[in-house]
């Protein structure tokens, strides 16, 4: 039945979208989407990407950049799309988003082991508000849906630095930059084992979302994209959930 759904939603797709190439803005992250020696693109979300198109008409170019940049060339309509994006409702206003979801991964607070102490009475990101502490996260990054709301409270504003490397965060609070910083949880941990002196001296503390935010979209720009398009995408989605092809892929990930 899956495999049905998808081959009628690609006979009603106009024959001129076939010669379409999408070009992907993307971030470099370990785990999820990186150069190997070879510079070759590979990582969990090329994986997922690569199981998408396969389900879709159309090819894609894959271009690097900044997390900031992908979300202002998107808006400016000279990319299609990136991966692993929050729905908000600001960027409803240049953007369209699958209903489906990309892929689930959870943010977590990571902080020095030195400044534990800092953190006693925090138990969910909003409790940084009312503690001396300073706090790095990726330039652009939207954790969750509700995560704008609470940068409108000052006090928590304040707290956060912004950085456009988010591979070298862990170096930033070992440099005494910031006490800790927000990380996905698979990325953060990696970056920890994967380097004696961060483990030794970084902690995760706690998940700052739940199983319903985890959820990640794909975003395509509105000015290069339609509608029917993206239900081309959402189809291409539901087919790689069902088919057990996304758990398979993930869990070849796991570490």
């Amino acid at each position: 039945m899956i495999k049905i759904a998808v081959l009628i939603s690609l006979l009603l797709v106009p024959f001129q979208l076939f010669s379409h190439e999408f070009i992907i803005g993307v971030n470099e992250r370990d785990i999820y989407r990186y150069k190997n020696e070879q510079d070759e693109w590979v990582g969990k979300d090329i994986e997922l990407i690569k199981a998408v198109f396969r389900r879709t008409p159309f090819k894609y170019r894959i271009v690097s950049m900044p997390w900031a940049r992908v979300i202002k060339e998107l808006e400016a309509g000279t990319i299609d799309m990136t991966v692993a994006a929050t729905a908000l409702s600001e960027r409803k206003k240049y953007a369209l988003f699958t209903k489906n979801n990309f892929r689930y991964s959870h943010h977590m607070l990571f902080v020095n082991k030195k400044k534990l102490y800092l953190f006693e009475s925090v138990n969910e990101l909003a409790d940084l508000a009312s503690v001396d502490v300073i706090i790095a996260a990726l330039r652009g990054a939207i954790f969750y849906e509700s995560y704008p709301e609470l940068l409108k409270n000052e006090q928590f504003a304040k707290r956060i630095v912004y950085t456009s490397d988010d591979q070298n965060m862990s170096n930033f609070v070992l440099k005494g930059r910031a006490d800790g910083y927000i990380e996905s949880e698979t990325e953060g941990k990696h970056y920890l084992l994967s380097q004696p002196g961060y483990n030794e001296n970084i902690v995760p503390l706690f998940r700052i979302t739940n199983d319903d935010q985890a959820g990640s979209k794909i975003m395509f720009s509105k000015a290069r994209i339609s509608q029917k398009e993206v239900d081309i995408f959402d189809t291409a989605l539901k087919a790689l959930h069902d088919s057990g092809e996304y758990e398979r892929i993930s869990n070849s990930f796991l570490f």
